[in-house]
């Protein structure tokens, strides 16, 4: 099982050290990475949002002189997929006694689109894939031979996780089910429960110390409970229809996942789980593999797709035991489940590859409300590796150029972070002041002769200058020009505007951010 687990883990490790991004990243990814460089524990959208030990961990390989900052922290989460896809291989492996069929199993997760994709940028959700695969091993283990170690470890891992990321709490209740019924069957001594509570709090404390420290300082214990499980999403995090709009806009990125024979083996799989495994082992797979894909199906975010993460892995796991049955069944379903394995390997890149011409040529467009400097939007989702997508750093790069050597870059979430880790990390336009509508400036709309007060006479620029993206004041109040080859508007006042020509503001799509 050792041997399994490093070989699996070296293999993968690899594949996506290769492909990971370089440099910055954009959006959500990029506020990781800023994150990370500046150690930075707190969000203004809630606690939900901080996800502590990564952060942490990050902070750990930030440090490694080895690379680029930005590279090392797209690395982690390459070798947290790569752990992951490491724990499934071994699950796989005590469900069918049969290691080339974990190996199997692994490597046909390891190139399914969102797998690939959130591999090679700085996310979280790879970090939370490695815990969530290792609480599934230490389930089937406890489940196997119930032993109160095996319970504590699944509890420890499980407190880790919420520290990660908040989709941790899914499967937590059907591992209080099991471990109540294991402890009601007298499988497990009664003290085993405080003790596996005891180590979730201990694997937790860092989050729960946030908690508390956000409660003692409001003296709303509540209001700081549900920032650390909802932040500001808590309508789309209790959301219990299903998001059709969401995914309609996901839908495409989703089914590149199964351009394979993983659905066809993972349906065999789970045709044969109540006779190959025990009740309980079925129940608790089957109930955790429920409760992953309806959270997805019903959460009403543009980004819906990357919560797909544990809905794969139990799928592979699934596929692994189809491929068990089919490898149990004759010589001859052997080989088949074989070549079904290497094609389920082999297709998917070569789909990827293709993807974005075959959609060009289908007229098949992929349109964000703005366009972003240097970024092919089809190629950007389509392909999943991205070491040869430089379109942040690029931006980055050239706007920090563009606005020096003192002026005010007025930024969204897109590219606010992406800045401001090119900035810090490369050395690159240090007087240049980053600003998000908000800081240092304050708002343009609530008091608009603070805020040129604060701009000091500095020259401003926007990425869009588009509703949404810039304030409707600021709007009203100016006018933009872009320099030929420019990545940025200069925002200029109508009361002091020189004689500068503009141009027509781009129109905004209705396509999501």
């Amino acid at each position: 099982m050792a041997l399994l687990w490093l070989g699996t883990f070296v293999v993968f490790s690899l594949l996506y050290l290769a492909t990971a991004q370089r440099g910055a990243n954009w959006q959500d990814s990029g506020s990781r990475q800023w994150r990370i460089l500046i150690g930075e524990y707190d969000d203004p959208l809630g606690l939900a949002l901080v996800h502590p030990l990564y952060v942490a961990i990050g902070r750990v390989i930030a440090a490694i002189p080895i690379g680029t900052v930005t590279a090392r922290m797209n690395a982690l989460s390459g070798l947290a997929m790569a752990a992951a896809l490491a724990n499934l291989a071994c699950v796989v492996r005590m469900l069918t006694g049969r290691g080339w069929v974990g190996l199997a199993a692994a490597g046909m997760l390891s190139v399914c689109h969102t797998v690939w994709w959130l591999a090679t940028i700085t996310e979280s959700y790879t970090l939370n894939a490695a815990l969530f695969t290792a609480e599934l091993w230490l389930l089937v283990a406890l489940l196997r031979r119930p032993r109160w170690p095996l319970l504590v470890g699944l509890a420890l891992a499980a407190g880790l996780n919420w520290s990660v990321h908040n989709v941790a709490l899914l499967a937590l209740p059907v591992y209080g089910v099991v471990a109540v019924a294991l402890v009601v069957r007298r499988r497990l001594p009664a003290w085993s429960l405080v003790a596996a509570a005891a180590a979730f709090i201990a694997g937790a404390s860092a989050y729960l110390a946030m908690i508390a420290r956000q409660a003692q300082a409001t003296g709303d214990l509540a209001g700081a409970i549900q920032s650390a499980l909802f932040g500001s999403y808590r309508s789309a995090v209790l959301n219990v229809s299903a998001s059709w709009p969401m995914l309609r806009v996901n839908a495409a990125l989703a089914a590149m996942n199964f351009v394979s024979f993983l659905p066809v083996l993972a349906v065999v799989g789970w045709a044969a789980l109540g006779r190959l495994q025990s009740r309980a082992t079925a129940w608790a797979l089957a109930a955790i593999t429920a409760i992953e894909v309806l959270f997805v199906v019903r959460y009403p975010i543009p980004d819906q797709f990357m919560f797909l993460l544990p809905s794969l892995a139990m799928t592979a796991i699934a596929a692994g035991i189809g491929l068990g049955v089919m490898a149990g069944a004759s010589v001859g379903w052997r080989r088949a489940a074989a070549v079904a394995s290497i094609v389920s390997v082999l297709l998917p890149p070569v789909v990827y590859a293709y993807a974005p011409a075959l959609a060009k040529r289908a007229g098949v467009q992929v349109r964000r409300a703005r366009e972003l400097p240097f970024r092919d939007e089809a190629r950007y989702w389509l392909v999943p590796w991205k070491h040869t997508e430089q379109s942040a750093d690029r931006f980055a790069r050239a706007a920090l150029a563009e606005a020096g050597p003192d002026g005010v870059i007025l930024a969204d979430m897109t590219a606010r972070d992406t800045l401001r880790v090119v900035q810090k990390a490369d050395r690159l336009g240090p007087t240049v002041v980053v600003a998000d509508g908000k800081a240092p400036l304050g708002d343009y709309d609530s008091d608009p002769a603070g805020f040129r007060r604060a701009l000091g006479g500095r020259r401003m620029y926007v990425l869009s200058p588009i509703r949404g993206y810039v304030s409707p004041g600021i709007l009203a109040d100016a006018e933009f020009h872009k320099r030929p080859r420019g990545v940025l508007y200069e925002v200029i006042w109508k009361d002091a505007a020189p004689s500068l020509p503009t141009v027509p503001q781009p129109a905004r799509t209705s396509a999501p951010n």
